[in-house]
C-alpha cells in the first residue's frame, strides 16, 4: 500500500528503509507498465495520472532529498500549510529550499516555489508550469499568496510567475518535480531573479509574471519537457544563446530532444518527455 502523504513535509523526508514501506513493489510495476502501454498506444495525452502522482509524490520527494541532500524539497499538501514551512525553514536558517504544492483535499495542482534567503529578505517565487487562464493555476496561486500574507512573515517578497509549458491535463506534478530539481541545480543562475523579485521589480506582487517576461531570467534547460513547439520557438527567440546549448548527458540540444520524444496528438507535434520523464522517476521507487 501507498502510505498516508502527511507523513512527508519536511527537508530529507524519509528514510530508504522507511520509504520502501510505503510503496508496494508490484502495484508500482503495475502502474509503470500500465504507463508505457499509453506511450505506446498513444493514449498517454487524454488520460489523466493526477491521483497516482499525489499518492506517489511524498516518496519521490523524499528519493530527491537523497540524491540532493542540500536541496531541501519539501511536499506541501495544502496551501494551508505552506507559511508554517517556510516560517520553519527561516527560523532553522535555511538559506534556500524548495516546496511542491498541491491545491488541498477539494482539488489536484501542483505548483512549485523557490525560496531563497539574501541578507536578511525572503524570496519566495511560485513557479505555475502551465498558465494562470485556469481555474486550477490561478486558484492554487492565490490560495498560496493569501497563506504567506497572512502569516506577515518578515521582510517577505513573494512573485508568482507563469512557464506555460504543459499542455497536457495531469503533469502539473512531474513538471513540479522537475522544476523543482532544475532551480536547485541551476541555483546559481537564478540569482538575479530573486534580487529582482526582493527589489519589486520581477513584478508587484499582485499580478503573475507572464511566460515572455520570464523567459530571459532563465537557462534553457528549463525547457526541457516543454510539450509545445510553438512555446519552445517563442522561448528561443527571446534565447537565441540556447538553440545550440547541449541540455542532457546524451549531447542533445533543445530541439534535438523534442525532435526526439515528438508524438502527433490530434494534428499536433507534442512531447512526451515529461511522460517519459514520470515513468523514470516511478522506476527509481523501484526495489530489486
Amino acid at each position: 500500500m501507498i502510505g498516508p502523504i502527511s507523513q512527508i513535509n519536511s527537508p530529507g523526508g524519509l528514510s530508504e528503509k522507511e520509504t520502501s514501506s510505503l510503496i508496494s513493489n508490484e502495484e508500482l510495476k503495475n502502474i509503470i507498465t500500465q504507463l508505457e502501454t499509453d506511450i505506446a498506444d498513444g493514449s498517454w495525452f487524454h488520460k489523466n495520472y493526477s491521483r497516482t502522482d499525489v499518492k506517489v509524490m511524498p516518496a519521490l520527494v523524499t528519493q530527491a532529498n537523497n540524491k540532493y541532500p542540500e536541496m531541501n524539497l519539501n511536499f506541501v499538501t495544502s496551501p494551508l500549510d505552506l507559511s508554517i514551512e517556510i516560517k520553519n525553514v527561516i527560523e532553522n536558517g535555511v538559506g534556500s529550499s524548495r516546496f511542491i504544492i498541491n491545491m488541498g483535499e477539494d482539488g489536484i495542482h501542483f505548483s512549485v516555489i523557490d525560496y531563497k534567503h539574501i541578507n536578511g529578505k525572503t524570496s519566495l517565487i511560485l513557479f505555475e508550469p502551465a498558465n494562470f487562464n485556469s481555474m486550477g493555476p490561478a486558484m492554487l496561486a492565490i490560495r498560496a499568496k493569501t497563506a504567506i500574507e497572512r502569516y506577515q512573515l518578515p521582510d517577505c517578497h513573494f512573485s508568482m510567475v507563469e512557464m506555460d509549458i504543459q499542455r497536457s491535463s495531469s503533469e502539473c506534478g512531474i513538471f513540479s518535480l522537475a522544476l523543482a530539481k532544475k532551480l536547485y541545480t541551476e541555483r546559481d543562475n537564478l540569482l538575479k531573479i530573486h534580487e529582482d523579485n526582493i527589489k519589486g521589480i520581477l513584478s508587484d506582487g499582485e499580478n503573475p509574471l507572464p511566460h515572455d517576461k520570464l523567459d530571459p531570467y532563465l537557462p534553457v534547460t528549463f525547457y526541457k519537457h516543454t510539450q509545445g513547439k510553438k512555446r519552445l520557438n517563442e522561448y528561443l527567440n527571446t534565447n537565441p544563446q540556447g538553440v545550440g546549448t547541449v541540455v542532457n548527458k546524451k549531447n542533445e540540444t533543445i530541439f534535438n530532444r523534442f525532435d526526439n520524444n515528438k508524438s502527433i496528438i490530434d494534428g499536433k507535434e507534442l512531447s512526451v518527455s515529461a511522460h517519459k520523464k514520470r515513468i523514470a522517476e516511478y522506476k527509481t521507487l523501484l526495489k530489486v
